[in-house]
């Protein structure tokens, strides 16, 4: 698939990093956000790690992005969240390979549920990214951010839809675009009591101002519960469109208090 900037990599994960999510999304491996929240009082660290493989006719890329996030439960209807994310690319060009890893840029998230009706629920999330990463390696945009998203859910026993629209302030010293939108859908269902399959499908616009096409993505995955406060997951992420990356594996943990 077509890459247009070195930082192409980056540029995925920084949007990531402060949309929805995905460390500081929805339930990994999912992009999509839902409105749940911890609960009053309560923690969940989540690990997770996603490794991306894309090639164009004269070059490869693989990327491995690893975030900590910390969710704590202010309210019952009101999370905050910390999101420490690391990552690493190796660019093979011209039969030469080129490194850059290092921290990115730490996010800061408040989601709260505002909406509560039998199935049906709503919440909006902010969050805002801080310059920590090295901008001059690509690790970072180099300048503060700030993101909002509009989360619907509506959930029975055994099934489950969300819909999520994002809106990211993208200032960076880059020359990418300065404004990113999202739009993503997901779908869940209990396989067992202790398996959940997840499905979603979704875009962002590219950050990239000279590709016009947004980055559209299929991601299916898996969810087990393997304590009620421990779940492991894992998901196979794949681009629909040139600007995103083609293959992308997801995996993760869940831990709760």
């Amino acid at each position: 698939m077509s890459r247009k900037s070195p930082h192409g990599w980056r540029s995925v994960f920084f949007v990531l990093a402060v949309l929805p999510t995905a460390p500081g999304f929805a339930a990994h491996p999912l992009i999509t956000e839902d409105t749940g929240t911890q609960g009053l009082g309560n923690w969940q660290l989540e690990l997770t790690t996603e490794l991306g493989h894309d090639e164009v006719a004269d070059a490869e890329y693989d990327a491995a992005d690893i975030a900590a996030t910390v969710s704590y439960g202010a309210l019952d209807n009101l999370d905050l969240m910390l999101t420490l994310p690391y990552g690493r690319t190796d660019s093979k060009e011209n039969g030469e390979t080129t490194r850059e890893d290092g921290l990115g840029d730490v996010g800061l998230d408040a989601k709260w549920r505002f909406f509560e009706q039998d199935r049906l629920s709503l919440a909006l999330k902010t969050g805002a990214t801080f310059a920590t990463g090295d901008e001059t390696k690509g690790l970072g945009a180099g300048k503060f951010n700030a993101g909002v998203s509009l989360i619907t859910s509506y959930e029975t026993e055994q099934w489950g839809a969300h819909l999520h629209l994002g809106y990211l302030q993208n200032r960076n010293i880059h020359g990418e675009r300065d404004v990113i939108h999202h739009t993503s859908a997901a779908l869940t269902r209990m396989a067992t009591d202790k398996l959940k399959l997840v499905a979603d499908l979704g875009r962002f616009t590219s950050a990239d101002p000279s590709v016009s096409a947004s980055t559209r993505f299929l991601t299916l995955g898996a969810i087990y519960a393997v304590r009620d406060n421990f779940d492991i997951d894992i998901g196979l992420k794949h681009g629909l469109s040139d600007p995103e990356t083609d293959t992308t594996l997801l995996l993760g943990i869940a831990l709760r208090s």
